[in-house]
């Protein structure tokens, strides 16, 4: 089939396929999908600059409906998704506008190829690194037998450290959060929001791989609440 805008040729079954495994990742984790849509919009020839328009635009259909869904189970913190579209809006209108400069400058592809390639080979690196470290730290208090009952079932990271850091910064104004169950400053919220905003701006999607990370660690909120809210976020932008 042939699309007059993107000037490209695509397979719709092609297309559905790549679309079901998007919305499977959005429901499991949270995220947009933008690593696998992006790329696999680029692989049928699809500049970038529509690849990362088209994909914002797909995501809202399924951000509602995965939201929706948390929702129900309750599994949404609507405060942080609330705060969290302030700076998500601001970041992407500066990841657009990026966007555009390249295309003014006849290099679009080539940068956002190679930016994608550092940013996704990055996250997976930190998080591999991150689960091979809290995993092995993990064994080790089993078997020196300092965990025990409900302690051992605790999700501890070894980021740990890094985000009772974060937590002790009393930069005001400070929010209670009662669903995450947190208190934390709102330029947190605002600075993770804005960073993954200027990600969905210039590489599409929701931004989940650059929020989640940043996110669980900021504020050790648990799996479920991270993916929803993020989620929520998403189609409020």
């Amino acid at each position: 089939m042939f699309f007059p805008i993107s000037n490209a040729h695509i397979n719709p079954i092609y297309l559905t396929v790549v679309g079901f495994v998007i919305g499977i990742l959005g429901g499991f984790f949270g995220v947009g999908g933008s690593f696998i849509a992006g790329p696999a919009l680029r692989l049928m020839g699809v500049n970038w600059n529509y690849a990362v328009g088209t994909d914002l635009a797909h995501i809202v259909g399924k951000s509602i409906v995965a939201a929706k869904q948390h929702r129900a189970l309750g599994n949404v913190d609507l405060k942080v998704g609330f705060f969290m579209a302030f700076g998500t809006i601001g970041g992407a209108e500066c990841g657009a506008q990026l966007i555009q400069a390249l295309k003014r400058a006849g290099n679009v592809n080539t940068v956002v190829s190679y930016v994608a390639i550092v940013v996704y080979s990055g996250i997976a690196a930190f998080m591999l690194w991150e689960s091979r470290k809290t995993l092995r730290s993990g064994r080790g208090r089993s078997q020196s037998g300092l965990v025990k009952g409900a302690e051992s079932k605790k999700d501890r990271s070894a980021f740990s450290p890094v985000t009772r850091n974060i937590q002790r910064l009393k930069i005001w104004p400070m929010i209670t959060l009662p669903t995450s169950g947190i208190r934390i400053s709102l330029w947190t919220i605002l600075l993770v929001a804005f960073v993954g905003g200027v990600f969905s701006g210039f590489l599409g999607g929701g931004a989940g791989y650059i929020r989640g990370p940043i996110f669980s660690k900021s504020s050790f909120r648990p799996v479920m609440e991270r993916l929803a809210t993020r989620s929520k976020a998403t189609w409020i932008f």
